[in-house]
């Protein structure tokens, strides 16, 4: 039995007073280095000798050096890949907040975070396209949003308050002319900075001003394999044409880049093509993005996969994925992790492929499969959030639903006490075919797309899921 299985072992661990002590000892900076004790410990595991301090290279850091190893063991983990991993200065601050979390949290089935590793803003509701699925009605529209500098007074809250990483969505932001100083801003206040564009506007200068502003990676849109059927979600002609430009470009200027498909009925059959792109392009990533019916969406249910048709396209994801593609797959739909479980069976090769909260898809030994139960597939209100062109602070940008404002609260006080967002943090409060799931957990299902088919309710089942559908087994 896996290590992290006995999670009411490590809570009890973690709430002990001497456990408390040192967790919030490993917080304190140090007065010679200016480095938490955390990070000088995690140098020292690192072999980073020129960052050696006499004050803070002592007892501390040998304890925690001692159960960094002690969990990469039990978790069957390379050393060098922990070591690459922890000398990341992204990583560094989401192992910060971990630390924060378990102080404030303890250990919980799926984990809660202190802050949530990304934030996706809505930086604007403008948009030169006319998208049939957009879930934030987007295009020519009018509305008041944040000035500059009420940007840049909600970038430093959420740096104060240790978001790792910090998407840039929309609307198309590149519509904004202030976009290149508020994401520079974000960028050196030390947030993991993304963009999610249309790539109708990275043109060669943008993409020039876009490395300058240290954006580290460009999401665009690509709803087809050609541009017939991409034109058409998008309501424009000529945009594939212009979005694969504006892809070469960011390949050229040495950006990451990943191309982003919703997927429906219309261009489910064309997904291995959009992923072939993905490959001769050079993107790094593709994500494969839950068709949700919100925003303009609405008017195109008729678009959704039923259940059988998103399971197999999570396996037809999770074979390519082990055949090798060149290009990292990710994916929102939560069911991903439990999919590659279920695929793995009892006569696998003893490796799994976890979703990292559609940050990121890792292989892992079954050790370590227990971390999925943790990182809890959906993260709305968990470990991640959403922000609107007016500071609005929603658990998804596919559910925008207000909790509270940036103009009057802080981010951090929002963020800890929305009773939304406990209630996302419990998932004995699911119910319907989520709440029955083995897999709830592990997955949880879409709150979004909960919400859309229940009349609102966010907490009923995922009527995308096939272990909702009728004489399904959940094991």
């Amino acid at each position: 039995m896996s290590l992290l299985s006995h999670d009411s072992f490590w809570n009890a661990v973690i709430t002990m007073p001497m456990t408390k002590r040192m967790l919030q000892m490993s917080l304190k900076k140090c007065p010679a280095c200016g480095r938490t004790v955390l990070e000088a410990a995690l140098d020292d595991y690192a072999g980073k000798t020129d960052q050696k301090c006499e004050k803070c290279s002592g007892l501390y850091s040998q304890i925690i050096g001692f159960w960094v190893e002690f969990l990469r063991r039990s978790l069957n983990f390379k050393r060098e890949k922990v070591e690459k991993l922890l000398a990341d200065r992204y990583a560094r601050t989401a192992v910060l907040n971990l630390v924060r979390s378990f102080a404030y949290f303890g250990i919980k089935k799926p984990m809660s975070l202190s802050a949530p590793f990304l934030v996706v803003w809505d930086f604007t509701h403008k948009c030169n396209l006319a998208c049939k699925h957009c879930y934030s009605n987007s295009g020519a529209v009018q509305e008041e949003e944040l000035s500059t500098e009420q940007a840049f007074a909600i970038v430093d809250q959420l740096a104060d308050a240790g978001v790792t990483a910090l998407a840039f969505s929309g609307g198309e932001p590149l519509t904004r002319s202030d976009f290149f100083e508020v994401a520079r801003h974000a960028s050196d206040r030390g947030l993991y900075v993304s963009l999610a564009s249309n790539g109708t506007l990275l043109t060669k200068e943008n993409v020039q001003k876009i490395k300058e502003a240290k954006v580290n990676y460009i999401d665009v849109s690509i709803d087809g394999a050609s541009a017939k059927t991409h034109d058409e979600f998008r309501g424009v002609p000529g945009t594939f044409d212009k979005a694969v430009a504006g892809l070469k470009n960011c390949v050229e200027a040495d950006l990451c880049v990943c191309i982003a498909t919703t997927v429906g009925k219309n261009n489910m059959s064309e997904l291995p093509a959009i992923i072939d792109l993905a490959e001769e392009i050079h993107a790094e990533r593709f994500t494969y993005f839950n068709f949700i019916p919100t925003g303009r969406g609405k008017a195109h249910f008729d678009q959704d996969l039923s259940p059988q048709e998103r399971e197999k396209v999570m396996q037809y994801l999770l074979n390519r994925m082990s055949a090798g593609c060149k290009t990292t797959i990710l994916a929102t739909a939560p069911q991903l992790a439990r999919v590659a479980l279920q695929c793995q069976g009892q006569s696998g090769t003893g490796e799994v492929t976890l979703s990292m909260a559609h940050m990121q898809t890792v292989k892992v030994t079954k050790r370590a499969v227990p971390l999925g139960d943790f990182i809890g597939g959906c993260g709305a209100g968990r470990l991640y959030c959403s922000l609107s062109p007016q500071g609005d602070v929603h658990p998804c940008v596919f559910l925008p639903v207000n909790v509270g404002n940036l103009k009057t609260e802080k981010f951090q006080d929002v963020w800890l006490n929305a009773p939304l967002f406990k209630a996302f943090r419990n998932r004995s409060n699911l119910k319907g075919s989520c709440g029955k799931c083995d897999y709830k957990y592990i997955c949880g299902g879409c709150r979004a797309r909960s919400a859309a088919y229940h009349n609102g309710d966010m907490l009923n089942g995922d009527p995308g899921c096939i272990m909702g559908v009728k004489g399904a087994k959940s094991a």
